[in-house]
């Protein structure tokens, strides 16, 4: 989004209002998939973020919609959209340990989660041709952000397209990067693709902070619009740190508003 335009963020009061989102089953592929919409009160059509999940969210869980960072965009006046990709959650498919098979650290490990990873990304994409055509969105004004798999797969899903306006990438590949180079380079290859602005953030004591500081690093001098933060330490280890997207919000709230201001 140029700087000379009006942000579509708007103070959005919630008080009073249900953080409870509608359900929209899609398909991607041969998969049929759900998504939980989350919209804020008033009158649309809003800016939208479709947040990725990591692999946490397994089949027949309870932890389905994810309020917390729906309920602070909310307050911002922007939608959200939480697509449970192939394998997760309430989504068919297979799961993720399911083709991942290999023994962690070996190549054929490495292959096989970005070839899985890259799979995922058709997902984002799928579930960004639902969003956009939904009377409550605004098509112009969509972002995708996501933490961890979910990370990985916003900056793989954004390389494929133009029609994000922004891209916000937590910690994507953290727990993996030190022991993946196919990863790595899909990734960077990826980001290098990017036509929108993008932001990597981490917590210094998340497993690896190499993938914000590394990405950060080959979009440097291409003229790219690039944002990247590594936040102090969040908990008391590297589990603790790698959810900062979805347990610190307090952390990094600030800094997303400001690029959301410029680039939703």
């Amino acid at each position: 989004m140029p700087l000379d335009l009006p942000s579509k963020l708007r103070d959005t009061p919630i008080d009073g209002h249900p953080i409870a989102p509608c359900e929209i089953p899609f398909t991607s592929g041969a998969n049929r998939l759900k998504g939980w919409l989350h919209v804020p009160p008033g009158t649309g059509p809003f800016p939208c973020l479709i947040t990725n999940h990591g692999s946490g969210i397994s089949q027949g869980t309870e932890d389905i919609s994810r309020p917390g960072t729906a309920s602070l965009l909310m307050s911002w006046g922007i939608a959200s959209f939480l697509p449970h990709r192939r394998g997760y959650g309430a989504s068919e498919g297979v799961a993720w340990r399911d083709e991942v098979t290999a023994p962690y650290g070996t190549d054929d490990y490495d292959s096989q989660l970005a070839d899985r990873l890259d799979a995922e990304s058709d997902d984002v994409l799928a579930a960004l041709d639902v969003v956009a055509a939904l009377p409550e969105i605004d098509s112009r004004h969509i972002g995708v952000m996501g933490s961890s798999f979910g990370g990985t797969t916003t900056l793989l899903a954004a390389s494929k397209t133009n029609r994000f306006t922004c891209a916000i990438d937590f910690a994507g590949a953290a727990m993996n990067w030190d022991r993946t180079p196919g990863l790595r380079r899909l990734m960077t290859a990826a980001a290098l693709r990017l036509t929108m602005p993008v932001f990597f953030i981490q917590a210094a004591n998340d497993y690896s902070i190499r993938p914000t500081i590394e990405l950060a690093a080959a979009l440097a001098g291409t003229g790219s619009i690039m944002q990247s933060r590594v936040f102090p330490a969040f908990g008391v280890n590297a589990h603790e740190g790698h959810l900062l997207e979805s347990q610190g919000p307090t952390v990094w709230s600030a800094e997303v508003r400001w690029f959301l201001e410029r680039y939703l």
